[in-house]
């Protein structure tokens, strides 16, 4: 028995092939079987249902299974065949042009499909150029506004597969992008003033490794069994890109490749609607829009009141087929470097659509229900929500580039000017980032006095005179929300929010903190930032960065001593880095001096003897490779403060760094270390398998980073004992987060966390629904009995810090670093200011995000880096990434200090 049901009024049909309300046992679908199912085009749902192609296509078009040899959703796609496809298809559909718009770090393409009507498809670069216009209206008049707006095609980006292991969206975009280029009729018409960006693949690296992974550990056919083992991915997994940094968090702080090529392909088209296509826990259904809380507050009230009008269209479809989706709950709109909150920033209507699947999904997984996920239900979701955002965005076009231009032009509420000195080491490195996102950053030409207050916004405005040169970026620009939004100290939410998470905390439910609470780029880059109302005038345009040496003969003669560089930021590591791989002498001094201008602790000197005789050319070279600057040194007698052979500038040698890796390591944590030394600062490192660490020469390496993790199961006895005796022989081992664990565990360190208070003789804490009120006798309430016996989650709040001068883990820094704590593990100070490096402020440590009153009472004074000596060598501990998400600049100077000099400030020199 047969049953049409239309979807989307003929864009697709889906066609029950069995009796209706019986479900089918899924199995793997041959293309002929397929065949048979008439016009399908992907396999059969798991309840016996095959979606239909329309009822004319262009059979010049080739159809997926004619270029794959299989149906979709049989069998997942390899990159290399995903883009052989939509390659035949560009050149047999007028209607497609494909490009490449960057690489990933494993040389794959990743590439961008533009479907339209042939003729916007013919003019497709004066679109762009109408695009471009249009989200920076300056020089425009009204009515050539009003032209544009509507004349231009409207612009829908839809993105596939940002996280590698979610495996249908990339099916998905095969699906969509046939429909587009091969249907008739409303498929056609839908084209007439929109042109639809297909992004197929945004993580080619995390997809392939996931991908490959599944087809290695499967059978002949797919095991629907959860715990077959094609239902567990190895070590890393394929969520994140090479690197093991999710692509899905890092839009704002474009520290990966791949994020940068994808925001300079953002940036050349400003689309109106950008949707983003996951998938979730595979027990859970559907989401789309709208969100939930929180939602920024800088995402404009237009975008907002838009993700209904979508949400209602993809509610529709859903309904007519029967799939029982979500809204509202769980994905929010808050943290900034998602792939729809980061479009929304701009002005785009951002949305994330969720679909049950992930890394448990594979070809077909066993639901608690009795019922079975298939991939071809997947894709089919996704395929439908696909087309039912595109049908939205047709039928209300002229209003969405109505809003996205009065979203970019207008006027700010309360214009505001970020300010920031020249001469902090991080200033010009944020000042980049900004611009990469197409913010416009300036400098002062002269001198100025402005009225201004602090970033954190304390007390009113005051004169403050700022050096030329000093940067200035003002919100009265057309990314006016996204500026605020990573510039401000705060990002607050609703109280009716706030109030609704207490409520869970007493009830000892899970919090709804998505993500991170706190980012504010000018803590994070260590960059002390003021704020104007009124913005300085007299400004110019960023000059090119300069680099190089200045003063002196050079130090190539006789007379030449050498060259001080002062530290300036992680490009003075970067530095340090290429003189140890190139054998270069080089010391640090651990204590400030003067040559006229003040150099601080950390300033390295390069001296002329001992080295080659090309010195000079060699690092002028390096210098202006990362613009770095260097004095030129040629008597020393001058110098006030220590000299230059005094033993507190110490000779550095070159290090060889061991970075655990494997099961038991947290892969996100390693992500940001492996990166961090690889790309970053190209410093020297070997990749570890903690599970092998027993096995491994431990004598060669001078430093070895633990990364977050659980290592109870992954590091044996033997291996730990290996890995303490050669601690005690002089090593430096770094353990962030967790990893301090499982020292304490095994006694390698005596620094202590906090532990809940212990519940008295009678097991006395709140049960849920206790009675809050005081104790009679003036004790503690039920509820506070109860928060004092577990810990509470902080949900990344920063926190302002106090630090030990004159201490070699803190060279180069001239203020105290603040902290982004997100977590419950905190690490007890234990007053020895030899040991106690980095401490939370004593009052009021939370200086932005969201922090409960009784976890920042824990925090205060708490220990955020640490140092003991053990033997010979050193145990240096972080309660935090000092690295985090690679945009968390201000701590990681502390880190680098640790790896590229403690082997001879900490460690073997026992310190």
């Amino acid at each position: 028995m047969f049953r049409r049901i239309v979807v989307s009024a003929a864009l697709i049909q889906l066609t029950l092939i069995s009796s209706p309300g019986l479900a089918q046992t899924p199995t793997q679908t041959s293309p002929t079987a397929a065949a048979t199912a008439g016009t399908a085009f992907i396999a059969p749902l798991s309840a016996g249902e095959v979606l239909s192609l329309p009822p004319k296509v262009d059979e010049k078009v080739p159809r997926p299974d004619a270029v794959l040899g299989y149906t979709l959703g049989t069998r997942f796609t390899h990159w290399d065949r995903i883009v052989d496809y939509l390659q035949k298809v560009a050149a047999a559909s007028p209607r497609v042009k494909m490009w490449e718009y960057g690489r990933t770090y494993e040389g794959r393409p990743l590439m961008l499909a533009a479907i339209s009507s042939p003729e916007n498809i013919r003019r497709l670069d004066e679109i762009q150029q109408a695009h471009q216009q249009l989200a920076d209206t300056v020089g425009l008049s009204e009515s050539e506004r009003g032209r544009l707006v509507k004349e231009t095609p409207l612009v829908v980006w839809l993105a596939y597969g940002i996280h590698g292991n979610e495996s249908s969206s990339a099916e998905a975009a095969i699906a969509v992008a046939y429909l587009l280029a091969a249907g008739e009729g409303e498929f056609a018409r839908l084209l007439d003033n929109m042109v639809v960006l297909i992004d197929p693949l945004e993580n080619p690296d995390g997809r392939e490794r996931y991908v490959n992974g599944y087809e290695q550990r499967r059978g002949a056919d797919p095991n629907p069994f959860r715990r077959s083992a094609e239902h567990f991915e190895p070590w890393p997994g394929g969520r994140q890109n090479h690197y093991v940094i999710d692509l899905n968090r890092d839009w704002a702080w474009a520290s990966q490749q791949e994020t940068r090529h994808r925001i300079a392909a953002y940036r050349s088209w400003e689309p109106q609607v950008f949707v983003d296509f996951h998938e979730m826990g595979s027990e859970s259904s559907y989401f789309f829009p709208p969100a939930a809380e929180p939602i920024h507050p800088q995402i404009d009230r237009r975008v907002v009141s838009w993700l209904e009008t979508f949400g209602r269209g993809n509610a529709e479809e859903f309904d007519k087929l029967g799939w029982i989706y979500f809204k509202g709950e769980n994905y929010d709109l808050f943290y900034p470097g998602y792939g729809d909150s980061y479009p929304s920033l701009r002005g785009a209507i951002g949305m994330t659509y969720e679909m049950a699947g992930g890394g448990r999904g594979g070809l077909a997984v066993n639901l608690p229900d009795g019922t079975t996920l298939t991939l071809a239900d997947r894709l089919a979701r996704h395929l439908t929500t696909s087309l039912a955002t595109l049908r939205t965005a047709a039928a209300n076009n002229q209003r969405l580039m109505e809003d996205f231009v009065a979203n970019r032009i207008k006027a700010a509420s309360d214009p505001r000017t970020y300010l920031w000195s020249a001469d902090q080491q991080e200033a010009r490195a944020l000042a980049d980032l900004l611009i990469l996102h197409g913010i416009r950053v300036h400098q002062t030409n002269q001198p100025a006095d402005l009225l201004v207050r602090g970033l954190a916004g304390e007390g009113p405005e005051s004169p403050r005179r700022f050096p030329a040169g000093t940067y200035a970026v003002s919100t009265t620009q057309p990314l006016g929300n996204l500026i605020e939004a990573l510039m401000e100290r705060e990002s607050p939410m609703t109280q009716g929010f706030v109030d609704r998470q207490r409520q869970r905390l007493e009830q000892n439910l899970e919090p709804q903190f998505y993500d991170i609470t706190a980012w504010s780029l000018p803590y994070a880059y260590n960059v002390e930032t003021w704020v104007a109302s009124d913005p300085p005038g007299n400004l110019r345009s960023l000059p090119p960065v300069g680099g190089g040496i200045s003063g002196g003969d050079g130090g190539d003669t006789e007379k030449g001593l050498g060259y001080l560089v002062p530290p300036q930021g992680l490009a003075s590591y970067r530095l340090a880095a290429e003189l140890q791989k190139r054998r270069i002498l080089h010391r640090v001094a651990m204590a400030s001096l003067s040559t006229g201008s003040d150099l601080p602790a950390g300033t390295l000197f390069i001296p002329r003897r001992g080295n080659a005789a090309n010195l000079r050319e060699t690092l002028q070279g390096i210098l202006q490779e990362e613009g770095l600057t260097a004095q030129a040194v040629t008597a020393s007698s001058a110098i006030k403060g220590i000299s230059l052979g005094s033993n507190d500038v110490e000779a550095i040698r070159p290090v060889r760094v061991g970075l655990l890796s494997g099961t038991g390591v947290d892969s996100t944590s390693f992500g940001f270390l492996w990166h961090l030394f690889d790309q970053e600062i190209g410093l020297p490192h070997d990749r570890l398998d903690a599970a092998q660490l027993g096995q491994v020469d431990l004598s060669e390496l001078d430093a070895i980073v633990m990364p977050s993790g659980g290592y109870d199961d992954a590091i044996s006895p033997r291996a730990r004992e290996s890995l303490d005796a050669w601690v005690k022989s002089g090593g430096v081992l770094v353990a962030i987060g967790d990893a301090a664990a499982f020292l304490r565990k095994n006694e390698m360190t005596s620094i202590k966390s906090w532990q809940p208070r212990k519940k008295d003789d009678a097991g006395d804490t709140a049960a849920v629904g206790a009675d809050p009120a005081a104790d009679p006798e003036g004790g503690e309430t039920p509820v506070e009995k109860n928060l004092a016996s577990r810990p509470i989650f902080t949900p990344g709040a920063i926190l302002a810090t106090e630090m030990r001068v004159n201490h070699p883990l803190t060279l180069g820094l001239r203020t105290p670093p603040m902290v982004l704590y997100e977590g419950t593990e905190i690490l007890k100070a234990t007053g020895d200011p030899s040991k106690d490096v980095l401490v939370a402020r004593d009052r009021s440590p939370v200086v932005a995000g969201f922090a409960w009153p009784e976890a920042e009472e824990r925090l205060a004074g708490s220990l955020l880096v640490g140092m003991e000596p053990r033997g010979r060598g050193s145990i240096v501990l972080f309660a935090q990434d000092p690295a985090f998400r690679l945009f968390w600049r201000a701590t990681t100077p502390i880190l680098l200090n640790a790896v590229l000099y403690g082997p001879t400030t900490i460690g073997g020199s026992g310190f």
